[in-house]
């Protein structure tokens, strides 16, 4: 065997590896839960958000953004900043979890952010570029059943081979009843835990089938665990918004 014959086999040989590991994490259970997840979150044709984004680092006065957000499907999210004067008319489309842009009013032009800043704090909160984008989870995440309790199941997801998002692994602890993740925790590719997420006061629609909470709070612990609070101000659903809204053409006439 000459080296190129080697080489091709080491390499088919460690993705057989990387399947194999990817299906020994996963579990029946543990699947089906993300995939009835990931139908709840995204229950909705469409939904609308406007919000109190709030960014807390320790030694510093509190500082607040507000936007507005249009989520369509399982990929398509657009934000519009409305203060302050900083960030006003600053626009953000989502694609999916790899194609982002950003409008800079200033300069009137539209730029795609490069992969290499989507993992840094996003506006300088507990967010990332990246965690703005996510969506659903059990596309990317081989689900695994963990434990239970009369109201919440939790599982952890490890990244699904051939896919790419911003965590290679998270534990979710999801509500029985609504189906949808009540605290996340996120872990880097060393498995160390780096992030947490509460999601709290809890508000549904249509005889419970479209449920969004109130309260989002992210902690970021690598950063001296500075944290992001999103308060809900206003929300709708299934408003018929068109997919053309989600170009970049639109997003820079703000269309």
């Amino acid at each position: 065997m000459n080296g190129t014959a080697r080489f091709v086999c080491v390499c088919l040989t460690a993705a057989l590896l990387l399947g194999a590991a990817d299906a020994a994490r996963a579990d029946e259970k543990g699947e089906e839960i993300f995939k009835t997840m990931d139908r709840a979150l995204t229950s909705a044709d469409d939904q609308w958000f406007e919000y109190d984004f709030i960014i807390q680092k320790p030694g510093e006065a509190d500082r607040t953004l507000v936007f507005q957000v249009t989520i369509k499907g399982t990929r398509l999210r657009r934000l519009h900043f409305l203060s302050p004067g900083d960030v006003k008319g600053m626009r953000f489309l989502v694609l999916s979890v790899t194609q982002m842009y950003v409008y800079l009013p200033a300069y009137r032009k539209v730029r795609r952010v490069a992969s290499h800043v989507r993992d840094q704090g996003f506006m300088g909160s507990a967010h990332s570029q990246d965690d703005m984008s996510i969506t659903v989870y059990g596309e990317f995440l081989a689900g695994r059943f963990l434990s239970e309790d009369d109201q919440t199941y939790t599982v952890e997801g490890t990244l699904r081979e051939g896919k790419q998002f911003p965590y290679p692994r998270m534990v979710l602890t999801i509500d029985k009843k609504m189906y949808q993740p009540v605290k996340l925790l996120y872990y880097d590719d060393k498995g160390k835990h780096i992030k947490t997420e509460t999601r709290t006061d809890w508000e549904c629609i249509e005889d419970g089938k479209i449920c969004n909470p109130a309260i989002m709070k992210l902690v970021d612990h690598r950063r001296n665990d500075v944290t992001t609070i999103l308060k809900r101000r206003k929300w709708k659903a299934n408003q018929n918004v068109p997919d053309k809204f989600f170009t970049v053409r639109s997003l820079q006439r703000r269309r």
